[in-house]
This record gives C-alpha cells, sequence and structure tokens, in this order.
C-alpha cells in the first residue's frame, strides 16, 4: 500500500490528511528544537486524525526515545512494524528499546540481589 492510499482520498479525507501532515511538519520544527513533549502532541493529533500512517508513529517514538520513556517507545515501535513491516528505522529504534529494557531489568536485579 503506498503513503498516498494509506492516507486516503476523497475531499472529506483531504482536509484532515493536510491537517495532519500539517501537525507531522509542526512535531518536526518541535523535535528540531528539543521541544520533545509539544513535539509529541502535534504527533498524536496527527495519528488521531489519521492512524495509518507509520511515520507518525514512528517521529512519535523518536520523541520518547530522546525522553527515555521505553515504554511509550515500545509501543509506538510495535504499531509502527505493525503498519510498515519493512520499515528498517523503526526496527532498529525497537531493537535499541530493548536493548534498554534488557539493561533495566538486569540492574534492577543487580540492585534486588545486594539488597537482599
Amino acid at each position: 500500500m503506498s503513503y498516498r492510499e494509506k492516507m486516503g482520498t476523497g475531499s472529506a479525507l483531504t482536509g484532515m490528511v493536510k491537517q495532519a501532515e500539517q501537525l507531522r511538519l509542526d512535531g518536526n520544527l518541535y523535535f528540531s528544537k528539543d521541544r520533545f513533549g509539544a513535539a509529541i502532541d502535534a504527533y498524536t493529533e496527527a495519528i488521531t486524525l489519521c492512524p495509518n500512517v507509520p511515520i507518525y508513529w514512528t517521529n512519535r517514538a523518536l520523541c520518547h526515545l530522546r525522553r527515555n520513556d521505553w515504554t511509550k517507545l515500545e509501543n509506538d515501535c510495535r504499531k509502527a512494524i505493525q503498519l510498515d513491516h519493512k520499515s528498517v528505522k523503526v526496527f532498529i529504534l525497537c531493537s535499541f528499546c530493548y536493548l534498554q529494557l534488557l539493561e533495566l531489568f538486569f540492574h534492577q536485579k543487580v540492585l534486588n540481589f545486594v539488597v537482599v
């Protein structure tokens, strides 16, 4: 399925698609200025309008990465992979997320061992 097909067609959808794309661009601008909360909000609005566009999920996942929010990063990566299972970028993000979660898990195990 092409990007345009995922975005939708028709006059009613066209307005939502344009609005979602503008929100993506706004999110990109916020991201470039390290305003990750604002970027997340913009991408979330874009996702609400067009939930089947994987780049919105991927972009929001990148914000979660920059905020070290591994659970939200994992959730957005999973959704992006569902929508585009060929995206190398999203698989790399997801792999990094799992490495971080694994590291946190082992740190917790070590702390539990030391405390007990």
